[in-house]
């Protein structure tokens, strides 16, 4: 799994209070708008 700053998805989608898969997907849209970013 991936971890930002330490923090596990299950402790991000807690801190949120979102569900751990809209956590995941939240995670994966942002990851690839940044690649999208980079590859500019």
């Amino acid at each position: 799994g991936a971890y930002l700053a330490g923090d596990s998805y299950a402790e991000l989608a807690e801190r949120h209070g979102v569900p751990l898969n809209t956590m995941r997907t939240w995670l994966r849209r942002s990851l690839l708008k940044l690649r999208e970013c980079l590859e500019r």
